[in-house]
């Protein structure tokens, strides 16, 4: 976990998944189209996203003399489309600019069906499984507000930004995580678990969501929910998803519900360390709407689900009594959110990480054999969740770039791996989707070589060495050397420092492409001291 210091004075994230296990781009950068009038109006959104680098001089001065507005993560504005390249210019001007983004609009993943079929708590919680007492791992619902005069929630629901309910959905996604078991409406998979709502407007963006999920890790909620995505990427977004991970919190999102419409990626159900969830029907079979692709974890229940509603928006159904039934993508990720909320309550010991590595070991498989794109690693079981052994610890995570672990991310670097001695190593794990790549420092006496091996444990883990001054893992011509070798075989790499001071290099771990090396991938990471050779 890093230090909670983080969040006081985290920088703009550089780093982005543009799409699964195929690119990686630490710096990325986009501005508005020059053309003016209805076309550029209809294509782009109407505010935009800019990020200074960390120390900018002066960067508040001008980005009041702009109108741009800060967020919560680190130096990232929002401002007017139109003032986003000019405000750009004079960052550039004193070195400042970070990267820029479209401040894409998010929606949220469901869609409405009243055909009755009340199966989906038993299809995840055994019968007579009894949950343990409601401690403090809170789950927060970011979405509409939670409706606290509800039966169902009203109990175990504190609003972190009191306001009207714009909308159910915020109210139907808590109750499937979280619904009291009190003899009316719904039943969540965690009953009574404690929720913290945080409310978005109607159309939600990159910064909204980015705020709230700052928000939502700045109360120590142990569980995020997500149930809304899009197909744009957003790095202010991504930004905040890695902050929380890195405070302790599990994310876990909607996978989409476009698996009919094309099947595209989305955020930020595909990006690294959030727990990406599919639905299913009633026959266990991948629900038609929902999205399957490489980020795909973990599937739950998420056709004509029961759900608790506020009586203002009880209009589906035809019965004004607080309860409907809906379908989407949306309901499948708060079951999820509900079963890591109870086995982090029934196991404290465990890391969010390691609460996400137990309850894909655990789930229970479905369709053909093994792994696959709509339903992960299957359906979500809590009995099998709670008897599962507790997985390794990956450490030092999230390092999935070279920016997270230079300081430009966090409040400091990350300390050196390996500074020099005689041996040292370490045990680490990766995955095509949830953990890519793994970035470590470490540094080199003055006049003096070293012996870097990865052994693969399994999967197909390669080993890269950066130069100092490289800020991105996707600069070759910073890369030193390099080490390739296939699935379960040793890489090795010697370095050298011939210069009159100690020298830093970033050991970067990514995971390889192979089919049968890109999920679950271990390793050991050792490093020797050689004797020095001019």
């Amino acid at each position: 976990m890093r230090l909670p210091a983080a969040l006081a004075a985290v920088a703009a994230l550089a780093a982005v998944v543009v799409a699964p296990a195929q690119a990686y781009e630490e710096r990325p950068m986009r501005l508005p189209a020059t053309g003016t009038g209805a076309s550029a109006a209809s294509t782009e959104p109407s505010t935009w996203l800019i990020a200074a680098e960390p120390g900018t001089p002066q960067v508040d001065a001008i980005a009041r003399r702009f109108g741009a507005t800060k967020l919560r993560v680190g130096d990232v504005f929002r401002l007017p489309r139109s003032k986003a390249r000019p405000f750009a210019a004079a960052l550039r001007a004193v070195g400042g600019l970070r990267y820029a983004e479209p401040n894409a609009t998010l929606t949220r993943t469901s869609a409405f069906d009243a055909a009755p079929e009340a199966y989906a708590r038993g299809f995840v919680v055994a019968p007579g499984l009894a949950p343990p007492a409601p401690g403090t791992a809170a789950i927060a619902v970011i979405d509409d507000l939670v409706d606290v005069s509800h039966p169902d929630l009203a109990g175990n629901t504190r609003v972190l930004n009191p306001g009207r309910v714009l909308g159910p959905h915020g109210t139907q996604v808590a109750s499937a995580a979280a619904g009291a078991f009190n003899g009316i409406g719904v039943t969540g998979i965690f009953p009574s678990a404690p929720i913290l709502s945080i409310g978005l407007p109607l159309t939600i963006t990159c910064a909204d969501a980015a705020n709230a999920i700052i928000e939502a890790t700045r109360a120590r909620a142990k569980v995020i929910n997500l149930s809304f995505g899009s197909q744009g990427d957003c790095v202010s977004l991504f930004s905040t998803v890695q902050i929380a991970y890195a405070a302790g919190s599990l994310v876990v999102a909607a996978s989409g519900n476009e698996g009919g419409a094309g099947n595209p990626v989305i955020y930020p159900a595909a990006y690294p360390h959030v727990l990406s969830v599919g639905s299913l029907d009633a026959t266990l079979a991948p629900s038609g709407f929902s999205s399957g692709n490489n980020a795909v974890d973990i599937a739950a229940p998420g056709v004509n689900i029961p759900l608790a509603t506020p009586a203002a928006f009880d209009t589906e159904d035809g019965a004004v009594d607080g309860v409907t039934l809906a379908s989407g993508t949306s309901f499948s990720a708060p079951m999820v959110s509900g079963a890591a909320a109870w086995l982090a309550t029934a196991r404290p010991d465990l890391s969010n990480g390691q609460l996400s590595d137990v309850l894909r070991r655990s789930a229970r498989d479905v369709g053909a054999p093994g792994y696959d794109p709509a339903s992960g690693f299957g359906l979500v079981q809590m009995a099998g969740a709670l008897a599962q052994p507790t997985p390794a610890r990956d450490v030092l995570e999230p390092n999935d770039g070279i920016s997270f672990v230079d300081g430009s991310v966090f409040a400091k670097p990350d300390q050196f791996l390996w500074t020099g001695g005689r041996k040292g190593f370490l045990n680490g794990t990766a995955d095509r989707v949830e953990d890519p790549i793994d970035v470590y420092r470490i540094r080199l006496p003055k006049r003096s070589a070293a012996r870097i091996r990865l052994r693969a444990l399994a999967g197909n883990p390669d080993l890269f060495v950066f130069r100092s001054n490289a800020r991105s893992v996707n600069e070759s011509a910073k890369i030193l050397t390099r080490s390739r070798r296939a699935t379960k075989q040793t890489d090795s790499v010697k370095i050298r420092n011939i210069g009159p001071r100690a020298r830093l290099f970033y050991v970067a771990i990514p995971v390889g492409d192979d089919a049968a090396g890109s999920l679950n991938a271990t390793y050991r990471l050792e490093f020797q001291r050689i004797k020095f050779k001019r």
